[in-house]
């Protein structure tokens, strides 16, 4: 027995009246009529009874509208479960990221990720990127966000999300600042370098000295530090330079100044998001559709989507 057929006799039971029930169902009188028709032959009884103008229930037609409202209501309160459940399935997702563009990446992805998945609840982590290789294995953790490129073991998959130009940081006060765009020797020959730890951001880190190397030159190491605040703090305070990605313009200090490389072609390095090949979690699934459909990278030159993308790795 279908639960369309029994609303239709739950709405006639209760308003006792085929016209006004056929106006609460939208539906026509004559079909409604014809519909508890073949309900009543389908049960083998009489469920209404017409005294004069009035309809009445029968006895087996009380019996059915009790039944039919637990009926109507257990079918809809498993639809609600059923649904939850398909969007809560994932229950948490645990998210890591280095220092960087996530509030541009993230403003929508996780806007529509709270829309489609109101149950679920995501936790948000800042780890280096080997900590989050080691997480994202370890179950630690479902997806990683960290700068590429990146050597993954097997059942990890890797995706580039964006690819930012490499600029140089240096202190607003020096007679450096005051070019448009800095060449890398002059740069090398003015001022140490406030690098990055290898251990804490190994891509950058690499990038950093493999623009050193391109250009010929080495860099005079002043400082070693684990962050970005560290290395503005540095820089701020005159200490030196140093080599980083776009985004950083965003949240740079008045006495810190950013400038474009007088290189060509313009470094870049990406931010990757990294997660397990064989979680096929719905939640996961879908916060991984957004961030790809999120348009929040192309807000800023700065922060673009590499040529060719999307494309996974391993």
């Amino acid at each position: 027995m279908e639960n369309r057929i029994l609303k239709y006799f739950v709405a006639v039971a209760e308003e006792l009246s085929f016209t006004r029930a056929a106006k609460r169902l939208h539906i026509a009188q004559p079909s409604l009529g014809q519909q508890i028709r073949q309900l009543e032959a389908a049960i083998g009884a009489p469920l209404l009874v017409r005294e004069g103008h009035h309809l009445q229930l029968t006895e087996a037609g009380r019996t059915l509208l009790h039944e039919a409202r637990n009926i109507i209501v257990l079918t809809e309160r498993a639809v609600v479960l059923t649904r939850q459940a398909a969007k809560t399935e994932a229950g948490l997702l645990t998210i890591a990221m280095v220092a960087g563009p996530e509030n541009k990446l993230f403003s929508t992805v996780f806007a529509a990720m709270f829309r489609q998945y109101p149950g679920v609840q995501i936790v948000l982590r800042t780890l280096t990127g080997p900590e989050q290789l080691d997480a994202i294995r370890d179950h630690a953790i479902d997806i990683g966000f960290l700068r590429g490129p990146i050597e993954l073991e097997d059942g990890l998959v890797s995706e580039i999300i964006v690819r930012e130009d490499m600029i140089a940081l240096l202190p607003a006060d020096r007679p450096l600042a005051r070019q448009k765009r800095i060449d890398i020797r002059t740069l090398a020959a003015a001022l140490p370098l406030v690098d990055i730890s290898e251990a804490v951001a190994p891509a950058l880190h690499r990038a950093i000295h493999r623009i050193a190397a391109n250009a010929g030159v080495r860099f005079n190491t002043i400082m070693v530090v684990e962050s970005i605040t560290a290395t503005l703090n540095a820089i701020a305070s005159g200490l030196g330079f140093s080599l980083h990605c776009e985004y950083v313009r965003q949240i740079t200090p008045k006495n810190v100044v950013v400038r474009p490389l007088d290189v060509s072609p313009v470094p870049q390095l990406d931010l990757v998001v990294v997660y397990r090949r064989n979680d096929r979690r719905a939640a996961l699934e879908f916060f991984l559709k957004s961030l790809r459909e999120s348009q929040e990278c192309n807000v800023e030159r700065m922060i673009r989507p590499p040529d060719g993308w999307v494309g996974a790795s391993r």
